[in-house]
């Protein structure tokens, strides 16, 4: 009993290792989720530019720099218009966000 409850112990911390960034939709098998984030509208500027910015991960490893910032200064933006977020999960084991910046 007490090596099933250490199992159960494990695989509850283990699930969702990947689970990064924002989503709509939480589920085993996210394959190409967009989510718009709309508190960043500012109708004075103009969506020019383009910045993106990933992080990848595995079960156990995550790595890159999916903020905010990091696609700021991808893109060459200083004033931002809006903000999209791309999410892919298969299964917890695989994943990567997005973050999409526009603006000038």
């Amino acid at each position: 009993m007490k090596k099933l409850m250490i199992a159960a112990g494990l695989a509850a911390l283990a699930s969702g290792c990947v689970m990064v960034g924002p989503s709509n939709a939480n589920s085993l098998l996210t394959l190409d989720v967009q989510s718009p984030d709309t508190s960043f509208i500012d109708n004075s500027v103009q969506p020019l530019k383009k910045g993106v910015a990933t992080a990848t991960g595995t079960l156990v490893f995550v790595e890159g720099d999916a903020s905010l910032k990091a696609a700021m200064e991808n893109g060459g933006i200083t004033k931002v218009h809006h903000v999209d977020y791309k999410v892919k999960n298969i299964l917890g084991i695989i994943g990567s966000t997005t973050t999409i910046v526009w603006g000038e």
